[in-house]
């Protein structure tokens, strides 16, 4: 039995994450792509709130998100047209700043972040997914906050956190023309960590809270 279908016999929601989706490596993102929908389901935020309203699973088969963080512009030109061909949902979680920065200033915010990119991919600067192509993928697939600026922010500053985390939304609303419903934090922090941050995205209004443990449903009022 492979890997995959050890995969497969788990609880009913798989979250695959992603980074960098480099041009040298689309066979492989490919075969990978493939093999998850195959024996998964593509899931999309209305799905999560059949599930954590009812409990019931709305498709027949496990579901899969993959999710890309950071918001690279090779996220858009190698691994969208790939999910699109195995009729896959990608759930794209982009640093607003980020795509907000001049290309010519790219290079060097990235380089006082934690964000890391592929030299040889492009024959100009830009790294970072535009708003053009934000607004491309919102709708075939989901677009996330992954914060504003990706920095490690102290969990005890209200300013930077709000910046952070409203701040992002204030830029997607701008951008999207509507907020958007899920978030994951910088790192990976869960919801109830934290007061301030959680603070902040009740704030910022978001429905979903991705960490490095489990995708939370944010029930308010």
């Amino acid at each position: 039995m492979s890997h995959a279908d050890d995969f497969a016999r788990g609880p009913v929601l798989r979250v695959v994450n992603y980074h960098n989706t480099p041009f040298a490596g689309a066979d492989q993102f490919d075969r990978e792509f493939a093999a998850l929908s195959k024996r998964f389901a593509p899931v999309r935020e209305a799905d999560l709130d059949v599930w954590l309203d009812t409990g019931r699973w709305p498709h027949d088969r496990p579901g899969v998100i993959p999710a890309f963080y950071n918001g690279y512009r090779n996220n858009f030109d190698v691994a969208r047209p790939l999910l699109e061909k195995h009729g896959l949902v990608g759930w794209f979680f982009a640093v607003t700043a980020y795509s907000s920065c001049p290309v010519e200033d790219q290079p060097a915010f990235t380089a006082t972040r934690t964000l890391a990119t592929v030299d040889d991919d492009y024959d100009d600067p830009r790294t970072a997914l535009s708003w053009d192509e934000l607004r491309s993928l919102d709708g075939p697939h989901v677009v996330a906050s992954h914060t504003r600026n990706h920095t490690r922010v102290a969990l005890d500053d209200a300013a930077k956190l709000e910046d952070e985390i409203v701040g992002a939304q204030e830029d997607f609303a701008r951008e999207l023309g509507h907020k958007v419903r899920s978030f994951a934090w910088l790192f990976g922090g869960r919801y109830g960590e934290n007061p301030m941050a959680d603070a902040a995205v009740d704030r910022a209004g978001y429905d979903f809270l991705f960490s490095n443990f489990n995708v939370q449903r944010l029930r308010r009022g």
